[in-house]
């Protein structure tokens, strides 16, 4: 039975089938070009004279096919060669028919580009400290461009097995997802002349331009850290960044005219979308796992350079692969693990097996310079990409509708491990604060879409990786395990990998593993949420006396204008009230409405541990008894349940279910915090009224700003800006957030401080600023200051080569007033000082800085042409400028605007993005519409209104 009919894939037939890849690949990195030569085994299950592959952007040269049933072998030159554009086909027509039951062999000889748009096989390059260029060539291929770089079935349900072979220059490492097994030196005429082969079982070799571990098995040890909430995921394509591209009139560097081939060990049965080889200059550091049966070497591969600042990811990288195997009951089955840093790289990191490759800003921390916040996603996304060796390469998704079971599963346990190796950084609160607002904030809109989502046509693909295939995806899971309990859930994971190791799955095999486990009707629980798109909200009212609690769900929308068909939507909720209610079995909602005895006039919460992927309303007496219960530091409300009752809260007040004064009521309480992660909430909160009410008269904006400055200038001036010997991660993140609002919201003392610190900084005193306030006191000088100020921090910026500097230099000129720098900065960000992927880092800002906002819309309206063009191969990127030109409006006037721009534009591969963005401007204009009085009342009666 075909399991893609009545779907309306584009698939390939199923006549023939491949087993096995032969892969010879001869980049040029002078060129830009690449050829190949491919033999692949295929079983014949149909008769057939044509055979169909995916090919895109390749120069088909020639094809032969030789039958392996004849006694004698019998080869043939196709007779025909058609390739098909849109559908990225190639087929083949010989002149014997192949029968059903036989094998064959296909032989292809072909050619391409070596690309510059970051997918299939593409080149990026580096300049050394002379100034010299270096290319590489590297591939990305998820979802569908494996078929730019070699014919072959690109579908993530037909596996084969690989094996590569790279002729490459002898002074370039060459890396595959397998150990090398042999090298030999060739002429350009491919004439062998030396060999240096090694046995069939040698582990991962040195290669010439290998750079060996100065401490082979120091493993160093792990280091405290956060991540700001900027930096997401492993791609829901929130803006990741590295350093700047090479520019015209650079040196190029040349290599030897000597040539070697490099050939790898063959790969388990695997699908194309994981295959990588990349080439060029880079050095290692090493370790080997010291808990596992069959050790695996473990390396991290950098530019020249880099090596120290690699040591963080390469103490995370064994403990990740220790753990999984504990965890999984499956042996990691390859025999090394390289994670690689790309110059240029559209994503966060890709999981290819055995050869993950990463952003710099993703792997790289040095303990002396780097800001504190990037360690925790460093070790998440390490985490996270080393998850998926097993739940996304050894088990794979059917097809791209069940995309979530990698990425939603990878997310959950990619946390699950920091939780476990770091368990100081409190990481569930933390993704209660990010990931889980991000996945509840998309699905709150109508242009959402399901968890598993059916997709047709490789342009759709791409669009659902984004917050509802992760970060859903992850908190319906988390949900999942905590209503099952964590060892029955591991339990059933465990059933599932076992069962469905080197084949593909649906999400109904994961449902009848974890039934199984379980002994509970998983699919029963979970479909609504999987196949429905949208979630509830929980409106808890209390009886007379409050006794009891009556709970009604219907789909929470962020417009807050719900049809009935959408009110009348259901899930399975489970509603995690604490105290337990008098009849534990009361803790789960099925229906619309259910009533709940409690204790009599008991102090309760709802969605304890903020576990249940839904939105709680309270009636106001319960409002008042939590304020009261914040202030008191009352045990009950836990750091991760402050998260979410604030994000609640912000979230209800834009839908229209409470007023704005009454968020403001809650983040009010709040004064007296003391955790960092509750503070990032609260900054979220008096980030998105001031974003979103941006075009009030200049009073409420002001008294916005008076809210924000009382609220951060008391914790500012107790932190200060210099580190004490007291601190651990929270306290010194806590002082870089608490310094960047309290300056930025104008209190005189801070950025005084600021001020003062940046000039002696900037004039060569680097004692004056440590690397965790950095960022704030280059933003507050700025946002403050004149052009020689933002001149100073261009100056760092082009100066710097570690990314996170480069970050926080991007981030604080994206804070300037003046429309003379704003215009400035944002030709610099489509130059050649830029790397193409690195422009969301300069839209991002620009589009929270409400003086900028417009100008940016400006920009990108009249560079469509240029932009649209440069990210044809980006459409991840391309969807992101979207987002960040059209979705912080708050009018309806910028909605018809933004909506008129692209009626006659060619969207088809960021239809997604543009109708979320738009959905959220028109959600912004009836938030303002239905609150600004609301809002100017609280302030009035509060004091902040002069």
């Amino acid at each position: 039975m075909d399991p893609h009919a009545g779907t309306g894939r584009i698939v390939l037939p199923t006549n023939v089938r491949p087993t096995h890849y032969d892969l010879i690949l001869t980049p040029n990195l002078t060129a830009f070009t690449f050829t190949g030569q491919v033999q692949i085994s295929l079983d014949v299950n149909k008769p057939t004279t044509a055979i169909t592959l995916n090919s895109n952007q390749l120069d088909i040269l020639s094809a032969k096919l030789t039958n392996l049933a004849l006694k004698t072998e019998s080869s043939q030159n196709a007779t025909d060669i058609t390739v098909e554009k849109e559908n990225e086909t190639a087929t083949f027509t010989f002149g014997d028919e192949l029968q059903p039951g036989t094998t064959a062999i296909l032989h292809i000889a072909f050619k391409g580009i070596l690309n510059d748009n970051m997918n299939g096989f593409y080149r990026s390059s580096f300049k050394d400290n002379d100034g010299k260029t270096h290319y590489i060539a590297t591939t990305q291929f998820e979802a569908t461009d494996a078929r730019k770089a070699f014919p072959c079935w690109d579908e993530p349900a037909i596996k084969a097995t690989f094996d590569i072979t790279l002729r490459v220059p002898s002074d370039l490492v060459a890396l595959s997802n397998m150990n090398v097994i042999s090298e030999k030196v060739i002429g350009h005429d491919g004439k062998v002349k030396g060999d240096s082969t090694k046995g069939p079982d040698a582990g991962p070799s040195a290669q010439k331009g290998d750079v060996p571990s100065a401490q082979k098995g120091d493993v160093p040890s792990a280091q405290k850290g956060d991540v700001p909430s900027a930096q997401k995921g492993d791609v829901p394509s929130a803006q990741k960044g590295d350093v700047p591209s090479s520019q015209k009139g650079d040196d190029v560097a040349t290599h030897s005219s000597q040539y070697k081939e490099v050939k790898f060990a063959t790969t388990p049965v695997m699908s194309t979308y994981l295959v990588a080889f990349i080439v060029g200059n880079f050095e290692y550091i090493e370790t080997v796992t010291k808990n596992l049966e069959k050790p695996v070497t473990c390396r991290v591969y950098v530019l020249p350079g880099k090596k120290e600042e690699a040591r963080f990811a390469l103490s995370v990288t064994p403990l990740a692969l220790e753990y999984f195997t504990e965890l999984f009951g499956v042996a990691y089955p390859l025999p090394k693990m390289d994670l690689i840093t790309i110059p240029d790289f559209e994503s966060g990191a890709m999981e290819n097996w055995g050869l993950v490759t990463y952003r710099s800003i993703r792997l790289l921390f040095d303990e002396k310079t780097s800001d504190l916040s990037y360690k925790r996603h460093i070790a998440y996304t390490i985490c996270h990409e080393i998850a998926h060796q097993w739940f996304g390469n050894l088990v794979t998704m059917d097809w791209w509708d069940y995309l979530w079971l990698n990425e939603g599963f990878a997310t959950w346990v990619g946390n699950l491990a920091v939780s476990k190796f770091f368990p100081e950084w409190d990481n569930w609160s933390y993704f209660i604060a990010d990931g889980f607002q991000m996945g509840l904030a998309l699905d709150s809109l109508r242009s959402s879409h399901p968890i598993e989502v059916p997709c047709k046509h490789p342009h759709e693909i791409h669009q659902i990786f984004d917050a509802i295939s992760y970060y859903k995806g992850a908190s319906c899971i988390r949900m999942l395990s905590s209503w099952l309990g964590l060892d029955v859930f591991l339990k059933g994971i465990r059933i599932y990998i076992k069962k469905h190791a080197y084949k593909n799955t649906s999400t109904e095999d994961l449902w009848a593993a974890l039934t199984e486990a379980s002994g509970v009707d998983v699919g029963l629980f979970m479909n609504a949420w999987i196949k429905q798109v949208g979630f509830p909200i929980v409106d808890v009212q209390e009886d007379v006396d409050g006794s009891a609690l009556i709970v009604k769900q219907s789909r929470y929308l962020s417009s807050g204008d719900l049809s009935t068909e959408e009110a009348n939507s259901l899930w399975t909720v489970p509603l995690g009230i604490e105290p337990k209610p008098i009849d534990h079995e009361a803790n789960i909602l099925s229906k619309d409405s259910l009533t709940i005895k409690l204790e009599k006039g008991g102090h309760y919460k709802v969605n304890s541990g903020y576990n249940g992927f839904f939105r709680t309303t309270y009636p106001e007496t319960a409002l008042k008894r939590i304020a009261k219960s914040i202030r008191d530091k009352d045990t009950l409300f836990t750091a991760g349940d402050r998260v979410g009752l604030l994000a609640d809260l912000g979230a209800l007040s834009k839908s229209g279910h409470i007023k704005t004064s009454s968020l403001l009521e809650l983040v009010a309480a709040f004064e007296d915090e003391d955790e960092y992660v509750v503070w990032v909430a609260i900054a979220e909160r008096v980030s998105i009224l001031s974003s979103v009410f941006y075009q009030q008269p200049e009073d409420i904006r002001k008294a916005l700003e008076l809210f924000q400055r009382k609220l951060f200038s008391k914790a500012a001036a107790k932190l200060g800006w210099e580190s004490k010997p007291t601190d651990d991660y929270r306290s010194t993140l806590l002082r870089k957030l608490v310094l960047t609002l309290a300056g930025k919201s104008g209190d005189e003392a801070t950025v005084k401080e600021a001020q003062r610190r940046f000039l002696a900084y900037t004039d060569g005193d680097s004692k004056a600023l440590n690397q965790n306030v950095q960022s704030a006191a280059f933003e507050i000088a700025v946002q403050h200051g004149d052009k020689s100020d933002f001149d100073k921090v261009l100056k760092c910026w082009r100066d710097a080569t570690a990314t996170d500097q480069k970050l926080a230099a991007i981030g604080a000129m994206a804070a300037v007033r003046d429309p003379a720098l704003i215009k400035q900065l944002l030709e610099i960000s489509i130059s050649e000082e830029v790397r193409p992927q690195d422009i969301n880092y300069f839209f991002d800002g620009l589009s929270r800085n409400p003086v900028s906002r417009h100008m940016l819309w400006d920009f990108i309206k009249t560079r469509w042409a240029l932009l649209s063009t440069r990210y044809a191969g980006s459409m991840a990127l391309l969807g992101n400028i979207v987002k960040q030109g059209v979705g912080r409006f708050a009018s309806e006037d910028m909605y018809k605007e933004c909506e008129a721009f692209f009626a006659d534009k060619e969207t088809a591969d960021i239809a997604r993005p543009i109708a979320q963005s738009l959905e959220i401007v028109r959600s912004n204009a009836k938030w303002v519409t239905r609150d600004a009085e609301d809002l100017r009342t609280w302030l009035e009666v509060n004091g902040y209104l002069a």
